[in-house]
């Protein structure tokens, strides 16, 4: 095999650095089984992708090479021939993304509209990231120092480190996503609809309904609660509506009859400004009392983001189970663990009496009402990739912590991620494994509060993504009974190991720990090890239901979601009938910890590096 020197013949102002391309690249590497890899004359690794059953190879130089598979890449790509004059040719992203997209042994035999769409789309992302970084004044402000939560969620440019693109969005023009993106930093006021009772779906769990809750907005917003005066119908609801999904339900039969009937009274954009968080949909009002996360009609990422009835429901159950007393030792014992609940919901039903999935809104908690300007800050933010190869902002608060407690870089890695450890892993594996309720934390459903750089504590957000075991069952029968009308919401062992392990562990961790370990004198197998001893320590504990913790011990491989070939079919990860069909297995370093500590070999560490 040709080899390659990246340090000779290349303008030092040719290698880049670019985030959008590393998420493309991670998601390609880590699904690939045509990619090998090999060290460069200068030592470096280098991916190895063949073309044209191997006459051609494209070689991809890493800056960070990650067991974990987040690397970090250095641009621009090479083309090398196999013939005997070995010709080389720097690649572009686009032209590698024409190659790749064209060979059937790396993606299969495809349409020519299935080539076209996910191209088009990927260019798009990619173009949406630079329009992001282009339009920051300060673009180094989200790399370093505290975040606030607004901040925070709206300093996510890049989105998911591990997909083909991350930052799609399909139905959004150019203009929409300078009014309504978190990364351009948008905040607008809300639509409001004046809506009769007679076409409305809502439910409301704890000690308020849902006209209470919606009075305290108006309570806390008095903006809003000026602008509405005297204009609402006696016993009508209001009904907040994203502006964007507002233009969209008034263009529709329904509600154009229900204007007519004067069952809706059209409100307009009122009342305090609302700042679109990290997924989007989801938005956030200082000093208001809820958050609200609505159905946005637009296909980011791998679906479309629209709520459905089940969903909601999701969360007035899950606020319902949180209420019991049987709860209340894991209250104390991980008193830093927080669920933004949603204990409510309201929508529109149509002339069949149908729910209107795009008019769903759920309220949200919004536990940082009092405290606007705590360190409370998206897991994704912080361990996203900088843009000029510079350091992370958990590199950042990695090396604040060491400044502060006056001990290395290395030392304060370390400490970091065991806080991670502690206040994010193992209150969500207990709650799988002593109660049976499944939280599925990918990195934007974590929000860590911080002290001085340092996880103090966890806000778990976006109930739609649970689920409950058998043992939930046992213990929350009462709250659990309506369950047979929702049989996906029971999770059996297949189901939970499947899916908690891979947003848990491979989509958060993992991504937590190749952050800190590329910038902060740390190897991964280091920080591995911590994970290890914090599951290990909690089944030594006796849980409940050990099920999947033995798993992720134990077992040679997790399953992973399977990001860039999910996109690259064209799937709506939402509405494929088994969403299973999108996972792989994937190489579980946890494992190889686990045999090596129970053969207690006392040269672990180095035995582990080489195997991974």
């Amino acid at each position: 095999m040709t080899e390659v020197n990246f340090s000779v013949g290349l303008d030092p102002e040719s290698i880049q650095a670019d985030i959008s391309i590393n998420c493309f690249l991670n998601s390609f590497l880590r699904e690939s089984k045509a990619v090998t890899w090999q060290k460069s004359s200068a030592n470096q690794e280098v991916a190895i992708v063949p073309l044209n059953n191997g006459q051609q190879l494209i070689y991809i130089p890493v800056s960070y090479h990650s067991a974990l598979g987040i690397h970090e890449y250095q641009l621009p790509l090479k083309l090398v021939s196999q013939s005997e004059k070995s010709e080389e040719k720097l690649l572009n992203f686009n032209e590698f993304l024409q190659l790749i997209i064209n060979d059937v042994d790396i993606v299969g035999d495809l349409t020519n509209e299935q080539k076209s769409i996910f191209i088009q789309r990927v260019v798009e992302s990619r173009a949406n990231t630079q329009a992001a970084i282009a339009a920051r004044d300060n673009l180094q402000a989200i790399y370093s120092g505290e975040l606030n939560f607004a901040q925070a969620e709206q300093g996510l440019i890049a989105g998911h480190s591990v997909h083909p693109a991350p930052k799609s969005r399909e139905q959004f023009s150019e203009e929409d996503a300078r009014l309504f993106a978190p990364e351009h930093q948008a905040k607008f006021a809300l639509y409001w609809f004046a809506v009769s009772p007679s076409i409305t779906i809502t439910d409301s769990t704890g000690h308020y309904g849902i006209s209470e809750r919606i009075q305290q907005l108006l309570t806390a917003d008095t903006q809003l609660s000026e602008a509405v005066f005297g204009k609402v119908p006696e016993n009508y609801l209001l009904l907040p509506v994203h502006p964007w999904q507002a233009k969209l339900l008034l263009n529709t039969a329904d509600i154009q009859q229900y204007q007519e009937r004067g069952l809706l009274v059209n409100l307009g954009a009122i009342g305090e400004n609302w700042y679109p968080t990290s997924s989007t949909r989801s938005l956030y009002s200082p000093g208001l009392p809820y958050m609200l996360k609505f159905s946005l009609s637009v296909k980011l990422t791998n679906s479309i983001r629209n709520l459905s009835l089940k969903e909601v429901i999701r969360g007035t159950r899950l606020q319902q189970v949180f209420d019991t007393e049987k709860l209340c030792s894991f209250g104390q014992q991980y008193a830093s663990f927080k669920v933004m609940q949603e204990p409510a919901f309201i929508g529109l039903i149509n002339s069949e009496g149908e729910v209107i999935a795009e008019s769903l809104v759920a309220l949200r908690d919004n536990l940082l009402m009092h405290t606007p300007q705590e360190e409370a800050v998206v897991l994704a933010t912080l361990t996203q990739q900088h843009p000029l190869a510079a350091d992370s902002l958990i590199a950042d608060r990695v090396k604040t912590v060491a400044s502060h407690k006056n001990i290395s870089i290395s030392q304060a890695a370390k400490y970091w991620f065991n806080q991670y450890c502690k206040y994010v892993v193992e209150p969500l594996f207990a709650l799988q494994a002593n109660y049976g309720i499944v939280l599925l934390a990918h990195q934007q459903n974590i929000v860590l509060k911080m002290e001085r750089g340092e996880p103090v504590g966890m806000y778990y957000r976006d109930c739609q993504g649970t689920g409950y075991t058998e043992l939930a069952y046992q213990l929350f029968p009462e709250q659990l009974i309506d369950d047979a009308q929702m049989p996906e919401n029971f999770w059996n062992e297949d189901k939970v190991r499947r899916y908690f392990p891979y947003y848990l562990i491979i989509n958060s961790t993992y991504n937590t720990i190749a952050a800190v370990s590329s910038r902060c004198a740390v190897s991964e197998v280091d920080l591995l090890h911590i994970l290890h001893g914090c599951l290990k320590q909690l089944q030594s504990q006796g849980v409940q239901d050990s099920f999947c913790l033995d798993f992720v011990l134990q077992n040679a491989t997790l399953r992973s979601k399977g990001n860039f070939f999910c996109y690259l079919q064209n799937y709506n990860e939402n509405s494929i009938p088994d969403p299973a069909v999108i996972y792989f297995d994937l190489e579980n370093p946890i494992a190889k910890i686990e045999q090596l500590a129970s053969a207690k070999n006392t040269s672990t560490k180095k035995t582990v590096s080489e195997v991974m």
